[in-house]
């Protein structure tokens, strides 16, 4: 008796989750997390190829004692962060 009940339960959701799979927005978002798993890992990537010729350069040492890598830092998180916002809009508005 409460096997019917359940298939119809069961039913009702794929229904609905089949409807909220097909609206534009959701899709959107669902596309917008994969993008930025993606630029996550590749600027880690990134990072980590770069990281063992920072460290072992010592010009590099003076250049962070004088404050010059601070200052690169910002200015890519600025460009990123500037990026990312460009895109979730244009992203979003199409």
């Amino acid at each position: 008796m409460a096997i019917p009940l359940l298939l119809a339960g069961f039913s009702g959701i794929a229904s609905i989750a089949s409807f909220i799979m097909k609206h534009p927005f959701v899709s959107k978002m669902m596309i917008f997390g994969v993008f930025t798993a993606l630029l996550t890992l590749a600027f880690t990537y990134l990072k980590n190829l770069v990281a063992p010729y920072i460290v072992g350069n010592s010009l590099m040492s003076l250049a962070a004692y004088f404050g010059v890598l601070d200052g690169i830092s910002i200015y890519i998180t600025i460009l990123v962060a500037g990026f990312g916002v460009k895109q979730v809009l244009a992203f979003v508005r199409s």
